[in-house]
This record gives structure tokens, sequence and C-alpha cells, in this order.
């Protein structure tokens, strides 16, 4: 007992090193968790934990239902009952926007260097973080969360069937389609029966992953940046090549037939005792789809060298905006930054997501730690933590997390970390105001999805691949307003370069 209380008292002590404690003064947060996080802010130990380390008292306007959240900030435009900040605000660019123009939220620009030096040095240090939080004008109204390890959407390969059919990890096209064409006819699983499946995925979205190969990403309404120009990649040099290439994938039985119809819950497999039939599983975590105990035999495969270069398309921005922000109402933001800033570091990451040593996780002798028997009930990530639920702000404590005991689970992060190295931001995601959304969005919708049907028809042999085919998808293209859809996100990059001059 002795020693628990010595390792919190010292832990309090470096922590209270990085704050200035300014007044006693206490500031009312508002903000959304949803009902089924069961978290209740006033006695959350995170928020305690934060006022004994901090010396900055907190009140909460709390919302459980985004409805009623969504309420509570269109009355803010009112300029009425303003809360001091918002905290877990989830806010779109949109409402960024709006509230900043309206006075509600203030420019934190011109007090980060200052008040804030953990978030402005990651800001100065990456310069797409900043770029995602800054607006059309310059300033940066909402702070926002940042992820070291964002979910990406991999290619998961069976490795034990690999090394049975002594087979290398594939790194082009050419040993890629070799090793599903091994998958498909040598029997891997050993069962003596041809069910193995070589590669599955969830619709036309999955397949587009692997575009890499052929030397060009896009995001999810197929546009990309090269040089400062927004970009169609369906106008890609090599997208027949890539679409041609599908469609010898799904007749040679390469690609799992039913990719095209079934749900994701429909693949999953539950019971660990059974066959394995994947070869290669497009999907962000491999354990969302097969049972934990198989999680070791499959590795990511990293991106297929194309013309000498490996690429692969991010999924997940490190970035999410909108997490805080403070209101014209707040009589010392310098003080809200400091406490938020905290959040902005390994030591605040860790007791925002996994809580104190000694109380909630153990270091053990070899430098990797563990949950408390407390910490693994069912009750603690609403009682002690606050990284559930709404998206807080702050960075995740993935330098820590890599550090957990468990070997499965350090496999899994081991392998998304090696795929994050190559990822690259295909498009960058420009803050709309509501009425640049109300003008795209239609737009977006009709586009994006006459191009996954026609890639759909392309693979599956519902249309012949041909020019007349490709001509008539243009033209339909061109019908649905592209020219429109390319100018809107051409001058939404330009505005964007001219604030950054």
């Amino acid at each position: 007992m002795k020693k628990n209380i010595l390792s919190i008292a010292l832990t309090l002590c470096l922590l209270l090193s990085v704050f200035t404690v300014y007044t006693a003064e206490e500031y009312v947060f508002a903000g959304f968790d949803p009902q089924d996080s069961y978290r209740d802010w006033e006695t959350n130990k995170f928020f305690s934990r934060m006022e004994d380390i901090s010396g900055v008292y907190l009140s909460f306007r709390q919302f459980t239902s985004e409805e009623d959240w969504q309420k509570e900030l269109q009355s803010y435009l009112n300029k009425e009952n303003l809360p001091d900040a918002l905290f877990k605000a989830e806010l779109t660019p949109a409402q960024t926007i709006a509230l900043y123009e309206s006075g509600v939220i203030i420019d934190l620009k011109p007090y980060l260097e200052e008040h804030a030096p953990n978030l402005y040095s990651l800001l100065k240090s990456n310069p797409n973080f900043l770029k995602a939080v800054t607006l059309p004008n310059g300033a940066i109204a909402a702070l926002p969360h940042i992820d070291f390890l964002p979910m990406q959407n991999c290619l998961w390969v069976n490795t034990v069937w690999l090394e049975k059919l002594g087979l290398k990890m594939p790194t082009d096209l050419n040993s890629f389609e070799e090793m599903l064409k091994a998958f498909r006819d040598k029997d891997p699983n050993g069962n003596g029966s041809s069910d193995e499946i070589p590669l599955t995925f969830i619709g036309t979205y999955d397949l587009k992953f692997l575009s890499h190969a052929f030397g060009f990403i896009a995001d999810d309404f197929n546009i990309y940046q090269e040089d400062g120009k927004a970009l169609f990649a369906p106008k890609h040099k090599n997208f027949r090549d890539f679409i041609e290439w599908l469609h010898k994938l799904y007749k040679e039985k390469l690609i799992d037939k039913s990719g095209f119809t079934q749900a994701d819950m429909l693949r999953r497999v539950t019971d660990a005792k059974s066959a394995k039939t994947y070869g290669v599983v497009i999907t962000p975590i491999i354990s969302q789809v097969l049972p934990n105990e198989w999680s070791n035999s499959y590795s990511v495969v990293p991106p297929l060298f194309y013309d000498g270069k490996q690429i692969y398309r991010e999924l997940a921005s490190p970035v999410t905006t909108g997490t805080f922000a403070i209101t014209s109402e707040c009589q010392n933001p310098e003080e809200v930054l400091k406490w938020v800033d905290y959040l902005y570091t390994l030591e605040g990451a860790v007791l925002a997501s996994e809580g104190l040593i000694d109380e909630d996780y153990l270091i053990d002798g070899d430098g990797t730690w563990r949950k408390t028997q407390d910490a693994q009930s069912s009750a603690f990530l609403s009682e002690t933590v606050i990284t559930t639920g709404a998206v807080p702000p702050g960075i995740t404590s993935t330098e820590f997390q890599k550090k957990y005991y468990d070997k499965d689970v350090l496999h899994l992060t081991e392998q998304m970390e090696n795929l994050n190295h190559y990822t690259v931001e295909a498009f960058p995601a420009l803050p709309l105001n509501f009425s640049q959304e109300q003008e795209i969005i239609p737009l977006q919708k009709a586009i994006g999805r006459a191009v996954d049907e026609q890639i759909a028809r392309w693979i599956i042999g519902e249309l012949e691949i041909s020019d007349q085919s490709f001509e008539e998808f243009y033209n339909n293209l061109e019908t649905l307003g592209l020219d429109k859809f390319m100018r809107f996100w051409q001058e939404r990059l330009d505005e964007r370069e001219e604030s950054f001059l």
C-alpha cells in the first residue's frame, strides 16, 4: 500500500511540473458523449485527476443525445448561455466555420505557441496536421485529436499458407497474382477440397485499394491531388488496365465471387476450429473478420511496387477535427488552453486512455504493461477514462500501446504501423461551409455511385470492357456534372494553398 501511495504521489508531482496554475476559477465545459458510453463527466476519474494535476476546476453540461447536442450547438448562434469551452464537441468543418464567423468560438492560433506548446510543436513539425485544423481564412477555431496510428484498409495475407507453399511475401503485381493462383490451386489449407478463396473483399470500395499497384490512389470520391491539381482517378492513364486486371481476377476465380453481394458480417468466421479458407482479406483489422486465435497467421502485405515506388491510400486521416473549442464567453482562454494542452503529451494521452500507474495499469520488469484487475471491469471505460464515445481532444498513446504485454495485440499493431509508413493522403479533407456542402454533396453521391456501379459491372462481365463502354461511361459522368465537380474541388484546393502563402 505504501508503495502504491508513493508511486501515485510521484506521478502527480511529475504531472504538476507541466502546469502553471493560474486561478481557482471554475469553467463550464459543454459537450457530447453518447448514452451507450455510460459515462458521467461529473464523476469520471479522469476529470477529478486532471483537477488535481492542473488546479483547474470544471463543471459540465453533458449531452448524451446527439440530437439534443446539435440543438444546443444551434442555440449558441444566438450567443446566449454560452459555456466556456466545447469538449468532445464533434464539430463538422461547416459548424466550426459558422460558430467562428458568428463570434461564438474564438481563433486559438494566436494563443498556441505560448499557452499550448505541446500542440503547437506538433502542428509546427507536421504541416499536414496544421493544414487540417486551419480554416480557409487562416484561423484555428477548433482543436483536433491526432492519431499516430490511424486505421487503414489493409491486405491481410495468410502467412501460414505462404510458408507451406514456399512463397515469399508478394512485392509487385506479378508475384501477387501468382500467389493468388497458388492459393486457388494448391490446397494450402490441406483439407482436400477446393474451398480456398484467394482474396475476399466487400464491394468496389475495397477493390479500389488495389489501384496502388497501378501507380494511382484516390479518395472516397475518386479524386486525388498531384502538383496542386485536383484529378479524377477514372481518367488516370492506368485506370483501364486496372479494371481489365480486376476482371481477369474475377473470371479466373482469384477473388471472391460473393464480394459484390455479401455483407461484411456474412463473411466473418467465428469458429476457430473451422477450416481456413481466406488467403487475402481486405479489412482494417483481421480480428474483425476472423477469430482472434488466427490473428498471428495473417500479416499485412506491404504496398506492391509500381515503377520502383510504393504508395498506399490512406483510409483515415490522423487528424480528427472539431473536438475542442473555446467560446467568446471564456474570460481566461489561456488557462483553458493550458488544461487541454496536457492531452497532447504522452502522459496526458495515457491518463485519458489507461488511467494511473499502479492503480489502473502495472509496468512489468521487462518494460511491458498490463491492466490491473479493476481496470479489466466493464465499468472501467465509463468511470475512469474518456477515450471511448465521442472523440476527445489530444493524441493517442501509441508509443505506450506498443509496450502492451499481449503478443497478439502487438502483432496487429506492428502490422498496421508498417503499412502506415507508406500511406499517402490522396486528397486533403478541405473544410467546407454549409453552402458549399449543399452544392457538392449531390454531385458526390451521383458521380460516386455511377463510378462504383460501372466498375462492378465491368469486373463481373456484365458490361464489356471496350472503347465504346468507356466512352459511354465518361459521357454519363459529364451529364452528371463531372466538370462542375472537379472545378469545385480545384477551387477549394487553390483557396487552401492561398491561405498558407
